[in-house]
């Protein structure tokens, strides 16, 4: 079902999250050869992946960056698919790279398999602000030996990708139906009713030619309504909880109640992203990434907070990638100032440009890098908004996540209108709090 293939997909879509491209183009991830050199520089290496957009503005940075460090050459190993499964391979068997890319979905698994050096220290004695930085962006770095989230950081993190509601002005104004306000979120109860009127089945056969609202990333709707996955210390499953059930069972209405979105079968010919672009969808819940290819449709959108519950708090998860530190590496010098200059001030304006997301520092994204008046969205700090409010998403938050993926499989049962948001939650909570408490056990220690 559509909301969950959106959860289930979390990590794919942070695999599309900004992350810049580069120059060796074999899909094979070669060994990174670092060393060094006769002429008495330094080779080092960084993992990549990335579009031809991405790879073009990341040719620059290192080109930039080896002029300003003559005495040190970088080698990138571009990993076009499958990212995660070939630096397993690499991680574990000593060819990675010294400087690795790595998904704030995957950051747990690797550093808790102490593949990461502790950058702490080099981040305390460089010029790197991380008092400027979005917590929430650097927060899914640290780790304290135990428990994700704090601690020393083991990554800095390249941007930060909050995630919004993108919305066919074009549809709107068809169905004359106001825009939604950039500053002020809907409320649930409006958000059903903007949605309904903005779907469209002409002959009345159930199978809407335009629906009001394409995808639903459901953790923000929970949080915006006091629910949340796990309890504060990560030991208990507490979905069940009143406020989670709520929220939950709405987000299912959504497709089987109301019809304002598509359910599974409407998906399999068309995805969600590809019915927005085509006009079958009025709004789309998405990230930051999505700009630069939305700006390129052939019609007029713009962007507006998801929708707020009880706590009145427009919420959503945003997407990240930290740049680490290979442990196995001899130059930790070379390979530290490399993410120094690419997440210090100068390289996070040359990323941002781009718009793929939101700059690391908070100064930097209330300018106009950012907000690029004149280029589509209209309203671009609706993504600073969301910044200051978005969370991680679940799949931070262990280093084992066998309960997650459980509990996306459970979930289907209720997208698919099977199982109440209540019953289903409460029934498969007992097996939730298993798997969690195996697969992280020092966390319970």
């Amino acid at each position: 079902m559509f909301i969950k293939k959106i959860a289930t997909l979390s990590l794919a879509l942070l695999l599309i999250v900004s992350l810049i491209g580069c120059s060796a183009f074999n899909g094979s991830a070669p060994e990174t050869q670092s060393g060094k050199n006769e002429d008495g520089t330094t080779t080092i290496g960084i993992s990549t992946w990335g579009s031809p957009d991405e790879v073009k503005v990341f040719k620059e940075l290192i080109s930039n960056f080896e002029k300003d460090n003559p005495d040190i050459k970088v080698k990138i190993t571009h990993i076009p698919d499958d990212y995660a499964g070939k630096m397993n391979t690499m991680l574990a068997g000593g060819t990675a790279p010294d400087v690795v890319f790595a998904t704030d979905g995957d950051f747990g698994r690797w550093v808790s398999a102490d593949l990461f050096l502790n950058m702490q220290e080099l981040v305390d004695n460089s010029d790197i602000n991380t008092e400027d930085m979005w917590e929430s962006a650097l927060g899914r770095y640290k780790y304290d030996g135990k428990v994700l989230g704090q601690g020393d950081l083991y990554a800095l993190p390249k941007d930060i990708g909050p995630s919004v509601i993108y919305y066919n002005k074009e549809l709107f104004d068809k169905a004359g139906v106001p825009y939604p306000s950039p500053d002020k979120p809907m409320s649930f109860d409006e958000f059903v009713e903007t949605a309904k009127k903005l779907t469209i089945d002409e002959n009345g056969d159930g199978k809407p030619e335009q629906y009001g609202v394409g995808s639903i990333w459901w953790e923000g709707l929970l949080w915006s309504n006091g629910g949340n996955v796990l309890s504060e210390d990560k030991k208990e499953f507490v979905l069940n909880s009143p406020e989670a059930v709520e929220a939950m069972q709405y987000v299912a209405d959504l497709t089987n109640v109301h019809k304002v979105a598509p359910d599974s079968r409407a998906l399999e010919a068309m995805n969600a992203d590809q019915m927005f672009e085509t006009g079958k969808v009025a709004m789309v819940f998405n990230g930051r990434w999505m700009v630069p290819t939305y700006r390129k449709l052939n019609f007029d959108w713009d962007v507006a907070p998801y929708p707020a519950g009880k706590t009145g708090v427009a919420s959503g998860w945003s997407g990240s990638v930290g740049y680490a530190i290979n442990k196995k590496t001899k130059f930790v010098d070379e390979s530290f100032k490399l993410i120094e200059y690419l997440a210090g001030e100068e390289g996070q304006k040359i990323q941002t440009e781009l718009g793929f997301a939101i700059p690391t520092y908070k100064s930097l994204s209330n300018t106009d890098v950012f907000l690029q008046p004149g280029q589509k969205p209209e309203h671009a700090e609706v993504f600073i908004q969301a910044a200051e409010n978005q969370r991680p998403g679940p799949w931070t938050l262990t280093t084992n996540n066998k309960w997650l993926d459980t509990m996306n499989q459970k979930l289907g049962d209720l997208w698919n209108g099977k199982k109440s948001a209540e019953e289903l939650l409460d029934a498969i909570k007992p097996e939730i709090d298993k798997h969690l408490k195996e697969g992280n056990p020092a966390i319970f220690e």
